[in-house]
C-alpha cells in the first residue's frame, strides 16, 4: 500500500502522531485489569476527540476529516497495539452507517456529536433472535454488543416484517437496559441489550440493502484485522526483546537456533498479514471490486495469525508468560475475541470461496471441483 492510500494526511505521519500519544497514555498493559475487565478508557476517548481521531472517516460537512479506511486502519492498528479499551471501530462504523443510510436530520444531529466525543456510538450487525419493530416500538434482545453499557447510541439490527434494518436506540430511553457480560478479553466489554417497547420512529430506521450490509460487514472485518496486526506486532516485539535478555546456560535464549527460527517464522507470517490487511483497507478506501474478498481474507488470516503468535509468545516467555501480572494473556484473550467477532474464520473462508467461484457458479454448465476433505 502506498503512503498516500487516501488523499490528504500522509499515513506514515498519522501513524507516528498516534503512536506518540498512545505510548504516553497508560493502558491495560501498564495496569493489568482484574477479572471484571478494564472499563472504557474515557480519558483516552477525550484525547482522541480533541485530536480529531474520532472524525477521521466522517465527512467534513459534519466536522470530520473525510478520510477513508486506509487512515482509519492506521488508527485501529495502533489502538490494537496498546490494547486500548475504547470503541473506536464500533463508533466509526456506526457513523459510516448513519452517513450512508440515515436521514439528513440524523446526520446533522448525530455525526458532529460523535466527532466531538459527546456521543459514544456502537453497532451490532447480527444476532440469534433479532428484536422486532412494530407500530413505532422495538422489543427484543441483542446479545454481544461491544461497549453496550458505555454507549449513548446503539445501532441495533431489528426485524420489520421480512426486512432487517438498523434501529438507532438512545441507551437512556425508556425501556432500554444494558447488562455487561463477562468475557475472556479483559480489554473490551460486551453487553446484552434488552428493549421493551422502545420508541423508534419509522423515519429513523436505517435500511441498508444487500450491498449496504456487505459494506458494513467488510469494514468491521478489516477493522478487526487491523487491530489484530497491531496487537500481533506488539506482542512479537515484546517476545523478541525477552528472548534477548533471558539467559540460560550463560547466553541469551534468543541465540538458540530453534527459538530464532520460531521468532523468524512468526515475523514472516506477520509481514504477510500486514500486507494483506493494508491492501484490504486500501481496496475499501478505493471501492475496488475485490474489496469484499480481500476484507474476508484479511479478517481470517490476520486474526488467526494474531492468536497463533500470542499462543507461542506465552511459551517463549517461559513461566512468567503464564502469570496474571504479565500482559501476554491480555494479548491472547483479545486475539481470541477478534477471531469470533465479525464472523468466524470458517465463515470468512467460505465467503472468500463463494466470491471466488461466483462467476463460475453463475454459468450452469460449469461446476467447481469438490474441495478434498
Amino acid at each position: 500500500m502506498t503512503a498516500m492510500a487516501d488523499e490528504g494526511i500522509d499515513l506514515g505521519d498519522l501513524r507516528d502522531a498516534i503512536r506518540q500519544v498512545l505510548r504516553e497514555h497508560p493502558g491495560p498493559i501498564d495496569a493489568i485489569p482484574g477479572e471484571e475487565g478494564a472499563p472504557m478508557d474515557r480519558a483516552l476517548w477525550s484525547t482522541m476527540a480533541e485530536l480529531g481521531w474520532l472524525g477521521l472517516g466522517i465527512d467534513e460537512a459534519q466536522g470530520g476529516l473525510g478520510l477513508g479506511m486506509a487512515h482509519l486502519g492506521v488508527l485501529f492498528e495502533e489502538l490494537g497495539g496498546v490494547l486500548a479499551a475504547v470503541p473506536a471501530m464500533q463508533s466509526s462504523i456506526a457513523a459510516e452507517a448513519i452517513a450512508a443510510h440515515g436521514s439528513e436530520t440524523a446526520k446533522a444531529k448525530i455525526l458532529p456529536a460523535i466527532v466531538a466525543g459527546e456521543t459514544v456510538a456502537t453497532i451490532a450487525l447480527a444476532g440469534r433472535a433479532l428484536p422486532v419493530w412494530q407500530d413505532g416500538t422495538v422489543s427484543g434482545v441483542v446479545e454481544h454488543v461491544p461497549f453496550a453499557a458505555d454507549a449513548d447510541l446503539l445501532l441495533l439490527p431489528v426485524r420489520v416484517g421480512d426486512e432487517i434494518v438498523l434501529a438507532p436506540v438512545d441507551s437512556n430511553a425508556s425501556g432500554v437496559s444494558c447488562e455487561k457480560r463477562l468475557v475472556s478479553d479483559l480489554t473490551r466489554q460486551l453487553g446484552t441489550v434488552r428493549l421493551d417497547f422502545v420508541a423508534v420512529p419509522e423515519a429513523d430506521l436505517l435500511r441498508p440493502r444487500a450491498n449496504g450490509w456487505e459494506a458494513l460487514g467488510d469494514r468491521i472485518a478489516v477493522a478487526l484485522a487491523c487491530d489484530a496486526i497491531g496487537g500481533a506486532a506488539e506482542i512479537l516485539a515484546r517476545t523478541v526483546d525477552y528472548l534477548g535478555i533471558r539467559e540460560q546456560f550463560g547466553r541469551p535464549i534468543g541465540s538458540f537456533q530453534a527459538l530464532k527460527h520460531r521468532a523468524a517464522s512468526w515475523k514472516v507470517l506477520l509481514e504477510a498479514s500486514t500486507a494483506l490487511v493494508r491492501q484490504a483497507a486500501s481496496a475499501l478506501a478505493g471501492a475496488d471490486e475485490d474489496a469484499s474478498a480481500l476484507a474476508s481474507s484479511a479478517k481470517f488470516y490476520a486474526c488467526d495469525t494474531y492468536a497463533a503468535i500470542c499462543e507461542d509468545a506465552i511459551q517463549l516467555h517461559g513461566g512468567i508468560g503464564f502469570t496474571w501480572e504479565h500482559p501476554c494473556h491480555l494479548f491472547l484473550k483479545r486475539a481470541k475475541l477478534n477471531q469470533m467477532l465479525g464472523g468466524s474464520s470458517t465463515e470468512h473462508k467460505e465467503r472468500v470461496a463463494r466470491l471466488a467461484f461466483a462467476d463460475m457458479l453463475a454459468e450452469p454448465h460449469i461446476a467447481p471441483e469438490p474441495i478434498p476433505v
